[in-house]
């Protein structure tokens, strides 16, 4: 399966490097609407520099992954099944329920799959806590919660701004990965406290 990948920021360098880890999928190009940020990641990576119309066009490219920000997602993800290519996004997949709904109506009328991060629930740990837990050794659970401690975005990453506007911040950014791994382990929300 071959990937192009449309945004080239921070977190790109983790999607170029893990076509290297396995070998059911390759990125061979990338889009960015910064030129230079694209063209320095595709000398980088080895991989053909296009824009973002030309590789939602190149007949050689199966997935899009979209690193784009937050208030782009949608726009990203309805260009790319347009295309006739499966998705998968960065978080949010989108910036309200509706457009979560446009997203998936149009997948289902094309027949294209979309995914969306994080998908750290699949991991090892994860996996096996689900299992611990569907196989009732430890008893019903009846309360997930978590806490988290941090600095904020605006320590580690070098264009922090994006975090402060809709569809981002702590919640969307870095709460999703254990409200995430809660819904998978104990099945969906009934109550909040």
């Amino acid at each position: 399966m071959n990937v192009g990948i449309i945004g080239c920021g921070n977190i790109s360098p983790t999607y170029f490097n893990s076509h290297k880890l396995y070998n059911n999928f390759k990125v061979i190009a990338c889009a960015d609407i910064n030129h230079d940020i694209a063209k320095k990641k595709a000398e980088e990576f080895n991989v053909t520099l296009q824009s973002v119309d030309e590789i939602l066009v190149n007949p050689n490219i199966d997935i899009i992954v979209n690193l784009t920000i937050p208030s782009a997602h949608k726009e990203i993800i309805m260009k790319t099944l347009e295309a006739g290519k499966h998705s998968f996004s960065e978080k949010p997949l989108a910036m309200n329920f509706e457009e979560g709904l446009a997203i998936q109506k149009l997948a289902k009328e094309k027949n294209l799959y979309v995914g969306c991060a994080p998908d750290t629930f699949l991991g090892a740990v994860g996996q096996k806590a689900k299992e611990i837990i569907d196989s009732q050794k430890i008893g019903n659970i009846v309360l997930g919660t978590f806490n988290l401690m941090s600095h904020g975005m605006e320590h580690w990453h070098p264009n922090p701004d994006f975090f402060f506007k809709p569809g981002a911040g702590p919640v969307f950014d870095v709460g999703v990965y254990y409200i995430t791994q809660l819904v998978n382990l104990l099945g969906p929300v009934e109550s909040i406290v």
